[in-house]
């Protein structure tokens, strides 16, 4: 007991002093040179006045502060762009200079998330993922080779969408547009691999809880990254619960992965698609540093791109057609 007693008081202590430092950090005037901003309360920062809706507060400051300013995330400070113009200054002409990022607490619950070219600091690494992914995956061959798969499936949503409304039926946007997006995907990524019977019945529709479960926890405000000295004790079990969708889905496209290894020994015709251009990378001389954790990594920063970009799109299109009960 006595031992359990001295580790919990030097846990103690690490902690205190730590929120210590952190809150004289915070306190004094610092040196650095910031857009102004609101001042915000000790400790808690612009917490409570940015609120459960974000978006609408920031807009509110903006006006105040203008479309450059600073804010207090608990011990974290942030400077957020509020307008067009300071988009693209920070992400077109000064692009270079913010390609480090701060990574979520939530992430690193992902085995690999270190080799993630979403979370990679600029380097001959995350250079050579970022050629990888503009080469194979947002090239304009790729694109034109899915727009009728693309035409359709669009299609097919909108024709489910008035329907509903025609017939007053409750309609879930999120979920219908995530579905079709997943779908879009497993053809691009993976050809028609995730929906190949040999795999179980329910894999696509756990597949698609798993990356909608994942894009949630992870977008969710989280207490740690706010209060760093929170990080040790995951005080909402976000990063806890984030890991069990990450394992779930690793496992997925280890079968995923692990069928297309089989299809390429016993010299089955090639997919050309990006999974094939991935394990084909794994295979070259001048990428050793390139291995299967690598793949299934990018695997998941390449879904979760192509999701949120293609979601944005479609829901604008959904919220154009008539009249619905918007469930999600």
């Amino acid at each position: 007991m006595e031992l359990y007693s001295f580790l919990l008081l030097i846990l103690l202590i690490l902690i205190s002093t730590h929120f210590l430092l952190r809150l004289a950090q915070h306190l004094l005037p610092s040196k650095k040179r910031l857009p102004p901003g609101p001042i915000g309360l000790p400790i808690m920062g612009d917490l409570i006045t940015i609120g459960d809706r974000p978006h609408e507060s920031l807009a509110k400051l903006a006006k105040t502060h203008g479309p450059l300013m600073t804010v207090k995330l608990g011990f974290t400070t942030t400077v957020v762009a509020c307008s067009t113009e300071m988009s693209k200054e920070i992400l077109q002409k000064n692009d270079q200079a913010f390609i480090g990022r701060p990574v979520p607490d939530a992430v690193t619950a992902e085995n690999g998330y270190d080799v993630s070219m979403a979370w990679l600091p600029g380097g001959p690494k995350w250079r050579n993922l970022r050629k990888l992914c503009t080469s194979q995956v947002f090239t304009t061959q790729r694109l034109d080779a899915l727009q009728s798969l693309r035409h359709q499936m669009v299609d097919k949503m909108v024709k489910r969408v008035t329907d509903a409304s025609k017939q007053g039926e409750e309609l879930h946007i999120g979920k219908l547009v995530f579905g079709t997006n997943l779908n879009l995907l497993s053809n691009s990524m993976f050809s028609d691999d995730i929906l190949d019977p040999n795999l179980r019945a329910n894999a696509i529709e756990e597949l698609k809880e798993l990356i909608w479960k994942i894009m949630e926890l992870a977008g969710k405000p989280n207490l740690a990254d706010c209060f760093p000295f929170l990080k040790p004790l995951d005080p909402q079990g976000i990063r806890r619960k984030i890991k069990v969708s990450y394992d779930r889905l690793h496992a997925l496209l280890d079968e995923i992965i692990g069928r297309r290894l089989k299809h390429r020994e016993n010299g089955m015709p090639r997919r050309d698609d990006f999974l094939d251009v991935l394990l084909d990378h794994t295979q070259e001389k001048d990428n050793e540093d390139f291995g299967m954790l690598d793949v299934k990594v990018l695997l998941t920063v390449a879904c979760a791109w192509q999701l949120t970009a293609f979601s944005l799109v479609v829901s604008r299109l959904c919220l154009a057609v008539g009249r619905f009960e918007y469930g999600g």
